[in-house]
């Protein structure tokens, strides 16, 4: 399994099919942003990570890289 943001948040993009441009919409953040996240530039900030997770409808946690299960309670 993947373990680390970038790795994790390209995992759920593809599985669900989603392209960076939705995802800066859907977190109102830039694309650049979304970009530099997957290259592994940089790691995003709490807010942005749970911003990023609202839009991608996965757990915070998990997509930061942690061992919990991948959608939210509300979602299983």
């Amino acid at each position: 399994m993947k373990d680390n943001f970038s790795e994790r948040l390209l995992y759920v993009m593809k599985l669900k099919n989603i392209r960076q441009r939705d995802i800066a919409n859907g977190a109102n953040v830039s694309k650049s942003l979304i970009s530099q996240y997957i290259s592994g530039k940089f790691k995003p900030k709490t807010d942005k990570l749970y911003k990023i997770a609202e839009a991608l409808n996965v757990s915070p946690l998990w997509l930061a890289g942690y061992d919990v299960p991948m959608l939210n309670k509300k979602e299983e």
